[in-house]
């Protein structure tokens, strides 16, 4: 049995929230550029540091391997709109 003490298990809390705040922040970015909300030059400019993305924006292929996962995502998040938007997109690149 694992036995932590209260920092560590403080520590991973926080360390697990802020994976989930970049994953979200990451996804809605990813969200904001396939659908032309904005550009990624836009999103540069409205950030104080950097910015997440869940995919390369230069090579616009790798949306498709995390598509499923941002589906999912808002799906959980029952941001239906979404989903259906990036399900269009994915069917527009898959007859690409």
């Amino acid at each position: 049995m694992l036995d932590f003490d209260d920092t560590e298990d403080e520590d991973l809390i926080t360390s697990l929230e802020e994976e989930i705040e970049i994953l979200d922040e990451a996804y809605r970015n990813a969200f904001k550029v396939i659908t032309g909300a904005m550009s990624i030059q836009e999103l540069l400019d409205d950030a104080d540091d950097m910015i997440f993305l869940p995919f390369d924006p230069s090579v616009p292929e790798t949306f498709m391997m995390i598509a499923d996962d941002m589906i999912q995502y808002f799906e959980d998040a029952e941001e239906y709109e979404k989903c259906s938007e990036i399900m269009k997109i994915k069917e527009k690149l898959d007859d690409a």
